[in-house]
């Protein structure tokens, strides 16, 4: 046993540092490749992949730089110098890992006040490079070659630090890079006429929103013109808040606020240069030959892991170049420099170098959660299922695996949108038809039955159990009447878009209780749904569903029995309504504006896009967002 530890230790003494320089690597390539999707992507494994290797790289890199001073030491101690020259340039490359992807500078809005933590970093780390390079120095004129890595990484590294530092202080849309893009128009026909449009609005709407972010102000610049309403300004205007999410994240959560500016474009040409002069470098060295080598004591291993190191840093450099050229940003400077319409000529004829035209901007999924299925799951309880109610967690795990997403249904924007304006626009007398079909309520029956007296988290129990009674009720019906007359398919529709909201919306409740504007024990959420539970699996009389259990429970039977008694177009249109004024509320009134903005680094949430639009509604003409809550307030406080 002594003689396999012995030898254990000998193998990790040869190649600790070797792994870790590599390991360290294959870090960085990671967060270069996960760290800017999962913005549009929500994905657990990515989170979790994205996360790991987050926290691993600084640490990584600061054992390995570690490593390397203390095999300094050791050398100067022992007067020898096995294999160790060519180690000298490893220890400014882990500076350029400690510098981090331009796809990825937070994991999370947190990250961004540690600031003070990379700046103190930034200088210890810097100098043990210094101690490394000096202690590692020989006659070789490959040592010469540290100088030029050393500045390159100093640069990536004092990047990341300063774009945390600016994030940290920014208090009025200071950051946002180009400042005033361009005017905005209308008269878009093409996909490209319209994103380029939505993307100068989407620029506009963002530098406003950082100053909304540090104070909930609605008080908004008003660049918005008569003229820019017409009958496709809903679908553009949901395309620029889209777009609007992904500027945010980027300067959240990226180098972004750095890199499209002119010291950015200056520091990035500094440290290609240096990269590239380190790899012209080594190849001089390979062209030497073996017997060089052995003269200057470089190892074949070391030379192999330099070469790697080198050529991954330049592959890496090139793949942020590519990035750089095919985001929203480059669209936005080409309009700043070459203007809009010799940009929108430009994507006509090569579509093909405009690739940004076609990415997606969010996950655009809507999570979903069935409580009623979930209260009528039955498991058996295996050892897992055990181990986890031992730590709290098993019910935690049964409702993230019986969650699911949908994406977002086309028609969910425009009837989101028209909703609002028939919020803001009731009060007066100027309601068009098409804006209030589908959204008409009996107030007095709301009233009578109390569904609004209930807390909101209430609400959205009883509201979703409600929706998938009237759902399972409808079924029913056309199954056991022949002679039922055949539902319409808007109504179809609209029942669909009913269950996916009331399911949407229960995920939130669950899932994520901090975006909405209640603050819910998870205690009190288990005892909610364990009465569900009991209810449902009790015995009852002339009951042949389990669902139909749920009739006697206050104030539900008073909700399903009058949705019951109305035609199924009036009930339909009454839980929309009911529905997408508890949207809307929630996204008026909901959560600090923080939670939304970590959401942005899971794949977006449509309450998040919802959180983005509401805010800049009353700067819209006809729409006045003070008008929406006092009203929403006023029902919310009512019911």
């Amino acid at each position: 046993m002594d003689r396999i530890l012995a030898w254990v230790k000998r193998q990790w003494d040869m190649w600790d540092i070797r792994m870790l320089v590599l390991l360290s690597l294959t870090l960085q390539i990671i967060l270069f490749m996960f760290g800017n999707r999962r913005k549009y992507i929500a994905s657990l494994w990515i989170s979790i992949v994205v996360w790991s290797s987050y926290l691993m790289a600084d640490w990584v890199a600061t054992i390995a730089l570690g490593k390397l001073s203390h095999a300094q030491v050791e050398q100067v101690s022992n007067n020898s110098n096995p294999n160790k020259a060519l180690q000298t340039i490893w220890a400014p490359l882990l500076l350029l890992h400690l510098g981090g992807p331009d796809t990825i500078t937070a994991y999370s809005l947190e990250d961004n006040q540690l600031w003070m933590r990379h700046f103190m970093g930034l200088g210890v780390q810097a100098f043990v490079a210094v101690y490394v390079i000096v202690m590692s120095w020989t006659n070789s004129w490959f040592s010469f070659m540290s100088i030029p890595a050393f500045v390159g990484g100093i640069i990536k590294y004092g990047e990341r630090t300063w774009v945390l530092k600016s994030v940290t202080d920014d208090k009025s849309g200071e950051i946002v890079p180009f400042g005033d893009v361009g005017e905005l128009s209308v008269g878009y026909v093409t996909t490209e006429d319209k994103y380029v449009s939505a993307l100068i609005m989407a620029h506009k709407l963002a530098k406003e929103f950082k100053r909304y972010v540090e104070k909930y102000d609605t008080s908004r610049f008003n660049f918005w013109s008569d003229s820019f309403m017409d009958e496709s300004y809903d679908a553009y205007f949901w395309d620029a808040t889209e777009v609007e999410m992904g500027l945010i994240y980027d300067l959240l959560y990226t180098k972004t606020s750095i890199t499209y500016t002119m010291v950015g474009y200056i520091l990035r040409s500094i440290s290609f240069t240096c990269t590239v002069s380190v790899l012209v470098g080594f190849f001089c060295l390979l062209f030497r030959g073996g017997k060089y080598w052995h003269e200057q004591h470089y190892s074949i291993v070391d030379i192999a892991i330099t070469g790697v190191l080198l050529a991954g840093a330049l592959a890496l450099e090139i793949y942020a170049v590519t990035l750089l050229l095919s985001s929203d940003w480059t669209l936005l400077w080409l309009i700043k420099h070459k203007g809009r319409e010799w940009v929108i000529q430009l994507a006509k004829k090569f579509p093909q170098f405009f690739p940004m035209l076609r990415k997606k901007k969010w996950s655009t999924m809507m999570g979903q959660f069935n409580l009623l299925g979930f209260c009528l799951k039955q498991g058996k309880p295996t050892k897992f299922s055990r181990i986890l109610s031992l730590v709290g967690m098993q019910d935690k795990f049964n409702m993230h695996m019986h969650k699911t997403s949908v994406a977002v249904p086309t028609d969910l924007h425009s009837t989101i949108l028209n909703y609002i304006f028939y919020l803001s626009e009731s009060d007066t007398a100027t309601i068009s038809g098409a804006q209030t079909e589908g959204f008409t309520e009996d107030d007095s029956t709301a009233k009578r039955i109390r569904f609004y007296s209930e807390p909101f988290d209430e609400q959205i129990f009883i509201l979703h159990m409600a929706t998938e009674m009237c759902y399972n009720h409808d079924l029913s019906e056309s199954n056991t009447s022949p002679n039922s007359t055949p539902s319409s398919e808007d109504y179809k529709e609209i029942r669909e878009t009913c269950k996916i909201l009331s399911h949407y919306m229960m995920y939130l409740l669950l899932m994520r209780p901090l975006l909405l504007p209640v603050a819910v024990p998870d205690a009190q959420v288990r005892e909610r749904i364990e009465s569900f539970k009991s209810i449902l699996s009790s015995s009852v009389e002339n009951v042949t569903v389990p669902w139909q259990k749920l009739e006697k429970i206050p104030p539900l039977d008073l909700l399903f029995g009058h949705l019951k008694e109305k035609q199924e177009s009036e009930r339909w249109g009454i839980l929309k309504s009911m529905w997408l004024r508890m949207l809307c509320y929630a996204a008026i009134t909901g959560s600090k504006t923080n939670n939304h903005l970590q959401q942005l680094r899971q794949g977006g949430e449509l309450l998040t896009l919802l959180m983005f639009f509401v805010p800049q509604s009353d700067i819209l003409p006809g729409v006045n967002l003070f008008g929406i809550t006092r009203k929403l307030n006023k029902q919310g406080s009512d019911g």
